[in-house]
């Protein structure tokens, strides 16, 4: 494994981690909202996409039938523990749609304050729904630039997102993403 497949690896093992640590308490705050931001001028000019891709398919299909340096459009919801942006990275994860976040009706935690991280699924299931998005350069290293803010992309954003496949093994699914559109639904 090279310097790269680790890093990746590593975030998210953070990412993934964070959500089998952390869980929910639904008496908790909820965290500040992120105030909206312009695209950083570290993100590749038109990374957000002014017209939805067509063709997107779930983290779940997506995780079935690609092999590494496969083209795909992906489709997700920002989420999979407390914090799943990378701080400082320009890196995510996307929750499929075979899972429910727990904010969600007829979830057992209607009032969580941390939806986002999926708290109420066993951490082998939120693994096996999710996928990370990268937005990295040249080299292949994500950019150093958070993704949080951007446009208003937050968690449990609902994002469509169109990149090659860097990593894929069946469990994990690492995208690096060329450009993004946020569904406002």
């Amino acid at each position: 494994m090279n310097l790269k497949q680790s890093q990746i690896v590593i975030a998210w093992g953070l990412t993934v981690g964070t959500a089998i640590i952390v869980g929910c308490d639904s008496k908790s705050e909820s965290p500040a909202k992120p105030a909206v931001a312009a695209a950083s001028p570290l993100l590749p000019t038109g990374f957000f996409l002014a017209k939805e891709p067509t063709g997107a398919k779930t983290v779940e299909e997506i995780k079935k039938a690609v092999k590494a340096g496969d083209t795909v459009t992906i489709q997700g919801l920002i989420g999979g523990s407390v914090e799943p942006f990378v701080e400082g990275r320009a890196v995510f994860t996307i929750m499929g749609s075979g899972l429910h976040h727990c904010g969600e009706k007829g979830s057992p935690m209607p009032d969580c304050a941390t939806p986002w991280d999926y708290c109420c699924d066993p951490p082998k299931d939120i693994a096996a729904h999710s996928a990370t998005v990268q937005v990295v350069d040249a080299a292949g290293a994500p950019l150093k630039v958070s993704l949080k803010g951007q446009n208003g992309v937050k968690e449990l954003s609902n994002l469509v997102v169109v990149g090659k496949v860097s990593k894929s093994d069946g469990m994990l699914l690492v995208i690096n993403a060329t450009g993004a559109f946020i569904r406002h639904e």
